[in-house]
């Protein structure tokens, strides 16, 4: 982008170096025109070839975009582990739906199709203490002095989780 005042300089230079050229030598007249439109164009060389300094824009971001969006996962795997060690209520808002979803994306089963099939292969998979941690059906939302099950039981549910 070209800044508007070196437009503008030169056109004044140019404008002020006839009139003088006119009044004082025409001979020189040509000469008078070109130092204003030299001074542009240097001016604008110039502002081509340095760098300009912006705003960030979305492209700028897309290059630290792996990175941000790991310290992202980072974060909220970190939050969600805080959550193991909460209560059963922000066990079942925040752990239980993630984890009866990859459990379903894993078995290929849905609860919508066959309930006893997805609970049967559950108790197989996790056991049945276990699996009341995992079933998507045994949610109490407001049970805020229950403990959830802790980081142990969790880890217990990924291992299995990757071992399926």
């Amino acid at each position: 982008m070209t800044r508007p005042w070196i437009v503008v300089t030169a056109i004044i230079g140019v404008a002020l170096f006839e009139v003088a050229a006119y009044l004082r030598a025409r001979d020189f007249m040509l000469v008078a025109a070109g130092v204003p439109v030299a001074f542009a164009l240097c001016c604008f060389v110039w502002v081509l070839l340095r760098p300009e300094k912006r705003e960030k824009e979305p492209a700028d971001e897309m290059e630290n975009g792996p990175a941000e969006m790991l310290r992202h996962w980072y974060a909220r795997a970190e939050m969600l582990v805080d959550r193991a060690d909460g209560s059963r209520a922000d066990w079942d808002r925040h752990l239980r739906p993630l984890l009866a979803k990859e459990f379903q994306l894993s078995a290929g089963l849905r609860v919508s199709k066959n309930r006893r099939a997805m609970e049967n292969a559950g108790i197989h998979l996790f056991g049945a203490e276990l699996w009341r941690w995992v079933d998507p059906a045994d949610s109490a939302l407001r049970d805020q002095n229950t403990p959830a099950p802790g980081r142990a039981a969790l880890d217990e549910i990924l291992s299995r989780l990757q071992r399926m």
